[in-house]
C-alpha cells in the first residue's frame, strides 16, 4: 500500500511540473463522452476509453477492449449585425489626411472593394469584404474516435486512451480579432467557443488505480501540439513583392499535456461520487517574422496565437441507483462542473478588456441511466451551461450564447466467445444557443462624450482633424467606424450531433 501511494505523489507531482505545456480539448468538453454511455454527464457515470479524459479513476471499472466510433458534428450558429448609419463611415477623405490611432481603410472600400483602374484611390485591386460576409460557423465535421483499456496489474492498475480526430483537417485555426482590427481580414464576427475549437484533435491517457474496495484514483493528459514558426522575408523591391520576395522558413512541432486528477468514491452500495480537476488547456502558435529590405533595413517582430483556450475545471459528480435487481438497473445521475472563465485569453494572447472580464460559470447536467441484463445500456440527459461573456456593449465582440443540451445513447453487447464479446451503441446530441442580443455604447454620447475610454468602441478618427492646409474637417467629427459589430448584434443557433461506436471487448 504504501508503496502504491509513493507512486500516484510522484506521477500526480510530475504531471503538474508540465503543465505549462497545456493543450486543450473543446471537442470533448461540447459532446462529452460520444463513445459511450458517459454522455454529458461522463464525468459522473460510463466506465468506457473516454474516462481517460472525464474521469480517469473510473478506468479501472472499465470492460478492457478496444473501441472505434465515427461521430458527425453541425454548428449552425447565426448572427445577425444590425444596420449601421453611413454617418461612422470611415470617408475615402481620411487616406491622406488622417488621424487616429491606427490607420483605418475607408468603409467604401470594405463594403464594395476598390479597382485603381476604375479611378478607385487603391494602389492594387482589393476585393470586396463586407460586414459578416465572412462568417465562420454552418459547419459540418466528422470524427473518427477511437479507445482503448487495457489493464497493466489486476486492480492495481488500468490504463486507458481516448481520442477523437476530425477528417477533414488535422488541426485547423483562426486568431481573429475582436474588435476593429477584425476590418483588416474577414470583417466579420466568429462564434468565440465554437468554430475553429471544433476542429483540433482531441487525445486524452489516463490512468486508474482501486485503491480500496470503496475508493479508486485516476490521473490522466490531454495531448496535442505546440507550434513555433520563423519566417525571414529578403524583399528586393517593395513595388514588386511576388517577383523579388525570398522566404526562409524554420518550423518546430513539440508535445504538451494537461494534467487531470479524479477520485471516485463508493460510500454506499449504488451510490457513486467523483471528484474531478482538469487543469488549464491551450494551444499556442507562436510566429516570428523578419523582413530585410535592399537599403540594409532588417526589423522583426513575433506574435503569440493562443487557440481552444479551457479554464480550470472542478467537478462533482453523483450518480444513484434506486433500482438495484439481478437483470434491471435504474439510477440517476447529476454533475456539476465550476470552470474559472474568469482568467481567459483570447486568440491574440490578451485578456478582455477592464470592465468587461468574464465570469466563472457553473454547468449542470441530470440524466437516468438503465441497464438491461448487463447487456443492454441506455441513457438520456440533459444540461444547461450559462455562458462567461458579458453584453459586449463595448469595443469587443465576443460572441458567445447560454447553451441548453439534450442527449440520448443506447448500446448493445453480443457475446461471441466465453471472454469476448461486440458492443455496438448509438449517440445523439442537440444543444440550443439561445438569441441573445446586445446594443454598444456611443462613445460620443453623454455621459462618455469628450472622455477617452480604451474599452469603448474606437473612434478610428478623431474629432479636430485638420488637412494640409491646417483647416479643419468637418467630416472628422463625431464616431467614425469599421468596428463590424457596431452598433450591435445577435447570436443564436443550434449544434446537433451523433454517432456510432463499435467495442470489442475481451
Amino acid at each position: 500500500m504504501r508503496s502504491a501511494a509513493v507512486a500516484w505523489i510522484v506521477a500526480v507531482s510530475g504531471l503538474l511540473t508540465v503543465g505549462s505545456l497545456a493543450h486543450a480539448s473543446p471537442p470533448f468538453e461540447l459532446t462529452g463522452s460520444a463513445l459511450g454511455s458517459g454522455g454529458l454527464n461522463a464525468r459522473a457515470t460510463g466506465a468506457d476509453a473516454s474516462a481517460a479524459y472525464f474521469n480517469p479513476a473510473r478506468l479501472s471499472r472499465a470492460d478492457t477492449g478496444l473501441q472505434l466510433g465515427w461521430f458527425v458534428l453541425n454548428d449552425a450558429v447565426q448572427m445577425t449585425l444590425f444596420a449601421r448609419s453611413p454617418a461612422v463611415d470611415v470617408p475615402t477623405l481620411a487616406l491622406n489626411q488622417f488621424q487616429g490611432r491606427f490607420p483605418s481603410l475607408p468603409t467604401e472600400w470594405l463594403q464594395n472593394g476598390c479597382d485603381p483602374m476604375q479611378g478607385g484611390r487603391c494602389v492594387s485591386r482589393l476585393p470586396a469584404r463586407p460586414r459578416q460576409g465572412a462568417g465562420s460557423s454552418g459547419n459540418t465535421r466528422v470524427y473518427q474516435m477511437f479507445g482503448l483499456v487495457t489493464q497493466v496489474v489486476e486492480r492495481w492498475l488500468t490504463l486507458g486512451i481516448y481520442g477523437m480526430v476530425p477528417l477533414d483537417a488535422f488541426i485547423q485555426g483562426n486568431s481573429f480579432f475582436v474588435d476593429e482590427r477584425e476590418q483588416f481580414f474577414s470583417n466579420s464576427l466568429h462564434p468565440e467557443l465554437y468554430s475553429d475549437r471544433l476542429t483540433a484533435m482531441a487525445m486524452a491517457f489516463g490512468a486508474s488505480s482501486q485503491v480500496t474496495p470503496w475508493l479508486s484514483l485516476g490521473v490522466g493528459v490531454t495531448l496535442s501540439l505546440t507550434n513555433s514558426a520563423d519566417a525571414g522575408v529578403y524583399v528586393g523591391n517593395s513595388s514588386m513583392i511576388p517577383e523579388t520576395l525570398q522566404l526562409g522558413t524554420k518550423i518546430k512541432v513539440a508535445t504538451g499535456v494537461a494534467p487531470i486528477l479524479s477520485a471516485n468514491v463508493t460510500p454506499l452500495d449504488g451510490l457513486d461520487v467523483s471528484l474531478i480537476v482538469h487543469t488549464p488547456q491551450q494551444m499556442e502558435v507562436a510566429t516570428k517574422f523578419s523582413t530585410f529590405l535592399p537599403n540594409g533595413d532588417l526589423q522583426s517582430a513575433d506574435r503569440t496565437a493562443t487557440l481552444a483556450w479551457e479554464p480550470w475545471k472542478l467537478g462533482l459528480g453523483v450518480q444513484y441507483d434506486f433500482l438495484r435487481q439481478a437483470t434491471h438497473r435504474l439510477g440517476a445521475v447529476a454533475t456539476g462542473t465550476y470552470a474559472l472563465w474568469s482568467d481567459y485569453v483570447n486568440r491574440q494572447s490578451q485578456r478582455p478588456l477592464q470592465g468587461y472580464g468574464w465570469i466563472n460559470t457553473l454547468s449542470i447536467a441530470l440524466g437516468v441511466r438503465y441497464v438491461y441484463d448487463g447487456r443492454l445500456t441506455g441513457g438520456i440527459d440533459a444540461m444547461y451551461e450559462p455562458t462567461p461573456v458579458p453584453l459586449q456593449t463595448g469595443r469587443t465582440n465576443y460572441v458567445d450564447n447560454d447553451r441548453y443540451g439534450l442527449a440520448g445513447s443506447v448500446s448493445y453487447k453480443f457475446p461471441i466467445a466465453e471472454k469476448l464479446s461486440l458492443r455496438v451503441g448509438l449517440v445523439g446530441q442537440l444543444h440550443i444557443l439561445p438569441q441573445r442580443s446586445q446594443t454598444k455604447i456611443d462613445p460620443t454620447k453623454p455621459p462618455y462624450a469628450g472622455q477617452s475610454y480604451s474599452q469603448l468602441v474606437v473612434d478610428e478618427w478623431l474629432d479636430g482633424a485638420i488637412n494640409s492646409r491646417s483647416e479643419p474637417i468637418p467630416e472628422a467629427n463625431g464616431l467614425q467606424t469599421n468596428n463590424p459589430g457596431w452598433p450591435g448584434f445577435s447570436s443564436q443557433g443550434t449544434i446537433l450531433g451523433g454517432g456510432l461506436h463499435v467495442s470489442l471487448l475481451y
